[in-house]
């Protein structure tokens, strides 16, 4: 019985060993999944965190070049609130490395890596032409205010007499530079001129900006008015009136993208290597950067003097104000003497180039700019710009005989009047002390230009920097022959430490020019400007991240103010590390 008993009993522990085994087994291979299921969790996690790490640490990066960026603007606002002659004890705003290049915001101390901040525009050779890049601000002044355009064609025929002193043959010089237009020169406006002195430029094309910005709906005999664009598939009407961009010209009939920014493609103000790739036959001109090197509707100047006080106005009503003023600014009492008899004994200029500027550029020239000529001539009528053998040299002695309180009789209608003019005092014919000599006019012209104005008004637009301003400007200028631009384009290379330079005179003290095409030329021509363009780079010199701002401020008021703000940074930063800069090398981070 023992033997029959103890066999069932082992065959029944043999089953339930058999059964137990495939289910120890299945448990095993959950557990793996499970474990390979959580280290697949664990490691897409980790990458996650990794990667929002790294976004973390990008999105840091970015938001550092774009404080950078932000500093720059106002530190640029900073330094064009200080007067002129503060600017230049710093180095000036047009090519100074020590203050517009890899200016350090984060220092490597911070965590281990330095933020710049550069600020950079195109630089020029002495013939005009595009050449690199420099560390500073662009003078809008030395582009084409397309805004003052109508105001310029509205005033052609006043300043045909100032057109007329163009030497040599206008046609031919047309033909030179202006492609092949030169039978038609004489009969274009002062601002169809100015329109055809841009690369690429068409009379069709010319018409149909000042069509786009003159109040009336009529359309110029080339141009376009709402008659065409209202017949577009996407109809809109015209401007009929100031543009806020130059960008705003591609609704224009006839400017496209091509013609207005040229191959810059990403807007840095150079022609890069990939962009030369792209067709341009003169890389090397502006040309290459497109109409937008030549034109803005922001170009200003602040009347008032270098050291940040207002100008003396020498047309205002009360000559003992005027006296006062004078004896103050102006030490050679000869000189000051005569500009107040000039207001009561002298004969109001002829100079039609000079009396059209108060209409043309909103109320006057600046100092030099011309006024509205008014006034009569005063007692015994006097003369301008001629020699009486009966005249003898002005002195201050001769200013006791003069009338403070019987008011003036004779306007300034530009600075220029008291070169070379007479009074008439008591039936005495007076010379002025401002001779047309040559080193004469070196000694008192920065005086008069730095001092004087002849309009009563804070800021003025349009008049073009011939100290700035690409070759290309400088020859369209109707007033200004072909060799008087070549001249002045080569003088402006040498470097030149006179104070004359400030002011746009001095291709006249330098005998450059004449006194008659000098007064022409007051109405359109500065050596000012006081609203600047900032291409501004923030970045870091061992990361990749970037911004990329263009700002236009405007220093004609004593707080600086931002009238355009843009961020480019979606199209790269524009230039090279090695030329932004690197002040904080670091050979293992590099």
């Amino acid at each position: 019985m023992t033997t029959i008993a103890a066999t069932p009993v082992g065959s029944h522990h043999a089953h339930r060993s058999e059964t137990r085994q495939p289910r120890d087994g299945f448990f095993l291979v959950v557990v793996l999944v499970v474990i390979a299921v959580a280290t697949l969790a664990a490691y897409s996690f980790t990458e996650t965190m990794l990667a929002y790490d790294e976004a973390s640490h990008l999105s840091g990066d970015t938001v550092q070049t774009r404080a950078a960026a932000e500093s720059a603007i106002e530190m640029t606002r900073r330094v064009l609130a200080q007067p002129a002659t503060e600017q230049d004890a710093f180095g000036g705003l047009f090519n100074n490395p020590a203050l517009f290049q890899a200016v350090t915001i984060v220092t490597p101390d911070v965590d281990g890596r330095a933020v710049n901040f550069s600020i950079l525009a195109p630089a020029m050779d002495e013939t005009g032409r595009l050449a690199g890049v420099r560390y500073g601000l662009r003078n809008e002044s030395a582009k084409l205010n397309v805004n003052a355009l109508i105001a310029l064609d509205s005033n052609s025929e006043l300043l045909a007499p100032a057109m007329s002193l163009m030497s040599g043959d206008a046609a031919g010089l047309a033909d030179g530079l202006l492609g092949g237009m030169g039978g038609e020169m004489s009969d274009l406006s002062l601002a169809q001129s100015l329109l055809m002195a841009l690369p690429g430029m068409t009379l069709d094309v010319a018409d149909a900006i000042l069509d786009w910005l003159d109040e009336d709906d009529e359309p110029r005999p080339f141009g376009a008015e709402a008659e065409y664009y209202t017949t577009l598939p996407t109809p809109y009407e015209p401007k009929n009136g100031p543009i806020d961009s130059i960008e705003e010209l591609l609704l224009v009939r006839g400017v496209t993208p091509d013609l207005l920014f040229g191959v810059d493609a990403n807007r840095n103000g150079v022609v890069d290597a990939a962009e030369q790739q792209m067709g341009m036959a003169d890389v090397g001109s502006m040309s290459a950067l497109g109409w937008s090197a030549f034109l803005t509707v922001h170009g200003q100047e602040a009347n008032r003097r270098r050291d940040g006080t207002p100008r003396i106005n020498i047309n205002q009503e009360s000559l003992e104000t005027l006296a006062d003023e004078l004896e103050t600014a102006i030490d050679n009492p000869d000189y000051a003497s005569f500009i107040l008899a000039y207001r009561i004994g002298g004969q109001a200029a002829e100079s039609a180039a000079g009396s059209a500027a108060e209409g043309m550029l909103g109320g006057g020239a600046g100092a030099g700019g011309g006024g509205g000529a008014g006034g009569r001539a005063g007692a015994g009528g006097g003369m301008m710009g001629g020699e009486d053998a009966d005249a003898i040299p002005w002195t201050a002695d001769d200013a006791a005989g003069l009338d403070l309180t019987g008011g003036a009789g004779t306007q300034f209608s530009q600075i220029l009047d008291l070169i070379d003019a007479t009074v008439t005092i008591d039936n005495q014919v007076y010379s002025s002390p401002f001779t047309s000599d040559p080193i004469q006019m070196s000694l008192y012209m920065p005086l008069l230009m730095e001092s004087l104005t002849t309009q009563d008004f804070d800021k003025m637009p349009g008049r073009i920097n011939i100290n700035d301003c690409p070759a290309e400007l400088l020859y369209g200028i109707p007033m200004l022959d072909a060799d008087s631009a070549a001249a002045i384009l080569e003088a402006r290379a040498q470097p030149g430490e006179s104070e004359n330079r400030n002011y746009e005179t001095w291709p006249l003290v330098e005998g450059l020019i004449s006194l008659e095409m000098m007064r022409g030329l007051m109405p359109l021509v500065t050596a000012g400007g006081d609203v600047y363009s900032a291409q501004i780079i923030g970045y870091h010199e061992t990361a990749a991240a970037s911004t990329r701002l263009e700002v236009i401020i405007d220093a004609t008021s004593v707080n600086p103010k931002v009238v355009l703000y843009r961020d480019l940074s979606h199209l790269g930063r524009g230039f090279d590390l090695s030329v932004l800069g690197i002040r904080h090398f670091v050979p293992e981070a590099n």
